[in-house]
């Protein structure tokens, strides 16, 4: 049997208990993410939705949706309502007859959600939380400020992107009004990232969880709003969330002819393969530029902007003199960064010792080594800091060689 690709959508914006206002968006957010998820063309989900459900419906279709599924299937789970936190601050997610005074028994608590995940065959989950407090669905101990993702999330084949960090409010548009609801601004990033092909950041025609949330992070950013999305991931292998579908301009006035001719091509059920473009049935043209001739789904436009950093494994003449790229490279090597989380804790003691705090995002190796190498080269002797801080994790030859890159004779 083939894998399987299911998304359920909670979406819960309507609430019995005045102490809970009225959230505008979940119910237009759900509508128009189905929409994308469902097109074969995108997403190529089977997808179900859940609006305004109580809490013990809620509960249901969720131990459901985890229920009996393969390991090859795919599994997307996107809540959208009020989040919030008891008295020990866990994560509780509202639904219509949830009671602030009785979260145990009227919501849908995170445990639950993550003991599901836990229990679920399936090797590739994805969870999209848009809510209030949904970073606290990344913390495991009661009263810690440390984020122990790796004993919540146990286990592989998991991804998990969140509107907020622990303490933020998820933001809904000033401007919106109950008429004419908008999508919220995570799920709006989620939203346009896939049903427009933005998000495909390395132009492969596929767009895989890590650039998913690249792409939702910095538009965020770029909307200056106080949200910090988070993501943690541990999967045995690349998610494939969506296919790019490119977004073209508007079509020219084309002949009676040629307005019978097939689509130049169409994606197949379950994100296979594109074919190539089918053969054209009139008279030979001029030849096209040979990448024309490549199916849709292989062709990888160059990206915008300078150069790549090297090619076929070889680095450019210039970019070899470069001390950050160098640094960077070296950071990349060091066993003591490989592992997300030890990454964080190398920033942090190098923080100390650079005297500022290093903001890592945990998730790309490159682009952690990178924000390390800059805060390195900004600081006074940071190179100095680095090595001690190597010599301390990995020894000393480890740190001798790294002194040898830093001063280029490595």
């Amino acid at each position: 049997m083939s894998a399987g690709r299911y998304a359920l959508l909670v979406a819960t914006g309507r609430y019995d208990n005045e102490a809970l206002r009225r959230l505008r968006s979940p119910a237009r957010d759900a509508q128009a993410l189905a929409e994308v998820l469902e097109d074969p063309r995108i997403g190529d989900f089977e997808v179900s939705t859940i609006v305004d459900g109580r809490h013990q419906e809620v509960t249901r279709a969720i131990e459901h949706f985890f229920l009996d599924r393969r390991r090859d299937d795919l599994l997307l789970l996107h809540i959208s309502c009020h989040g919030l936190k008891d008295d020990h601050g866990e994560l509780h997610f509202a639904a219509t007859d949830t009671d602030r005074r009785l979260l145990a028994s009227t919501s849908v608590p995170a445990l639950f959600v993550h003991q599901r995940m836990r229990a679920c065959r399936a090797r590739s989950i994805v969870l999209l939380l848009d809510c209030c407090y949904s970073g606290a669905f990344l913390v495991g101990g009661k009263g810690d400020a440390t984020v122990h993702v790796k004993d919540e999330l146990a286990g592989h084949g998991r991804a998990v992107l969140t509107a907020t960090n622990r303490t933020e409010y998820a933001f809904e548009g000033e401007r919106i009004t109950e008429l004419d609801p908008e999508p919220s601004q995570f799920t709006g990033a989620v939203i346009k990232g896939l049903s427009t092909g933005e998000a495909d950041r390395d132009r492969d025609g596929l767009i895989g969880v890590h650039e998913l949330y690249d792409y939702v992070y910095d538009e965020l950013q770029a909307a200056r709003v106080t949200q910090r999305p988070q993501m943690w991931a541990e999967l045995e292998r690349r998610v494939v969330v969506a296919r790019a579908v490119p977004v073209s301009p508007a079509p020219a006035p084309v002949s009676s002819e040629s307005a019978q001719t097939p689509p130049t091509y169409r994606y197949s059920p379950r994100l296979g393969p594109a074919p190539a473009p089918p053969p054209s049935s009139s008279a030979p043209a001029p030849a096209p530029p040979p990448r024309s001739s490549v199916p849709v789904s292989t062709t990888v436009p160059p990206p915008p902007g300078p150069p790549a950093e090297h090619t076929n494994g070889a680095w450019d003449d210039d970019s070899s003199l470069d001390p950050l790229l160098r640094l960077t490279e070296a950071l990349i090597a060091l066993p003591c960064v490989q592992d997300p989380q030890a990454r964080i804790q190398f920033a942090i003691l190098l923080g100390e010792k650079l005297g500022h705090h290093i903001d890592l995002r945990g998730v790309r190796l490159r682009e952690d080594a990178v924000a390390i190498a800059r805060a390195v080269q900004k600081a006074p002797r940071g190179d100095a800091a680095l090595t001690r801080v190597v010599f301390l994790l990995e020894g000393g030859e480890v740190a001798r060689d790294l002194r040898r890159v830093i001063d280029g004779d490595g």
